[in-house]
């Protein structure tokens, strides 16, 4: 991201952050070709609301803890990590949300130790989007894949560009796993 910083017009290397929904169509397009260029896996998780149970669908922490647990307890099945792994989280989960947030990442963590052999640490870290670059390149993908599956359009789908760093796809109720 620094490296993508210097190559943007003045009005956005002012800016502390860089996020998919603020950058414009060409920049968009140039961060995530960076990203495809780097030895990076993309894994990712998609949801559909409205095919939540509707008693679930206001429970959004819930959903997200849920979903968050599954796509890491699927990355560390299919990596058969037996070293520690780091999971680096965006700061907006703050107090008691974040406490229990990370509370079920390690559940879902130990589960995975008992159903796979294969010791691993779980260390979950909560950082600043706006110092932490590898977050704001996740917020490019992540803005992305959400383009891609909401709103497809031929000629700003980004999707494509970093496909191939992509190493799962949970697609719950869709069945689709890379």
């Amino acid at each position: 991201m620094k490296r993508v910083k210097k190559k943007l017009p003045k009005k956005y290397k002012n800016i502390s952050e860089l996020k998919y929904h603020n950058t414009s169509d060409t920049y968009r397009r140039r961060v995530l070709e960076c990203i495809s260029r780097t030895d990076v896996d993309i894994a990712y998780a998609v949801l559909r609301k409205e095919q939540v149970y509707i008693n679930l669908r206001d429970k959004h922490q819930i959903l997200y803890n849920y979903i968050t647990g599954s796509l890491v307890s699927t990355i560390l099945s299919e990596y058969r990590c037996s070293h520690d792994v780091n999971v680096i989280i965006d700061k907006s989960l703050d107090g008691v949300v974040g406490e229990e947030f990370d509370k079920y990442l390690l559940y879902r963590s130990m589960e995975e130790d008992m159903n796979h052999i294969g010791t691993h640490g779980l260390e979950i870290y909560h950082a600043d989007s706006k110092q932490n670059h590898c977050i704001q390149a996740a917020d490019f993908v992540a803005g992305a894949v959400h383009r891609h599956y909401r709103e497809y359009l031929p000629y700003t789908d980004y999707y494509s560009v970093f496909e191939n760093r992509i190493t799962i796809a949970l697609d719950y109720f869709n069945g689709r796993r890379k």
